[in-house]
């Protein structure tokens, strides 16, 4: 009798673990799906962001989730649209839309994906994103001054506006700005 106790207690004990080891198994698959859904929903809607050219939206969407649930798939999502994000800005900067390329470096910047666990595989960094940043700046200065010499002193102005946009704390074009606004203000009392 005490053979069929131990027997059963035995036949109880295998049974157990193998409906916990299999519980553990559907548990995996189910987080599978879960991270595989989340991932999607996040791709889904940083993209339709991007596409509307909300790149800081994007971005954020991408670090909320990746911050939440460090999944291997938001991770190579996340990635991507920092890649997607510098390839649009590096267009832009190579047509001469030095505003948008500005600010979508800045955003890039400001994201801090180049600090994430996954910095090392994006093909930018952030002394990179500063270079190009001064680079737009120093380019629409250079554009409002040859508006500024014209005396296209309006269209001086709102290129120099551009820069404060994505470089808000560059003293040049604001000192740029303020001798322009007041000469415009003197020559409208003028007329």
């Amino acid at each position: 009798m005490c053979a069929s106790k131990a027997y059963q207690s035995t036949a109880l004990l295998l049974i157990s673990v193998v409906l916990l080891s299999s519980c553990s198994f559907l548990s995996r698959e189910v987080l599978g799906e879960r991270d595989a859904s989340i991932s999607s929903e996040t791709a889904k809607q940083a993209q339709e962001q991007f596409a509307l050219g909300r790149y800081k939206k994007a971005l954020e969407i991408y670090s909320a989730a990746y911050d939440k649930y460090h999944d291997a798939g938001l991770r190579r999502g996340y990635s991507r649209l920092g890649e997607q994000t510098k390839a649009a800005a590096d267009t832009w900067f190579q047509a001469g839309n030095f505003g948008e390329a500005g600010s979508a470096y800045r955003n890039l910047f400001e994201s801090g994906i180049t600090t994430r666990d996954f910095a090392q595989a994006l093909s930018f960094d952030d002394d990179g994103l500063i270079r190009q940043i001064k680079a737009c700046s120093e380019s629409l200065m250079e554009i409002g001054l040859l508006r500024y010499r014209e005396e296209k002193l309006e269209e001086a102005i709102a290129i120099w506006k551009k820069v404060l946009v994505f470089d808000a704390d560059n003293r040049n074009v604001r000192n740029a700005i303020d001798t322009a606004t007041v000469q415009l203000q003197q020559l409208n009392t003028l007329r």
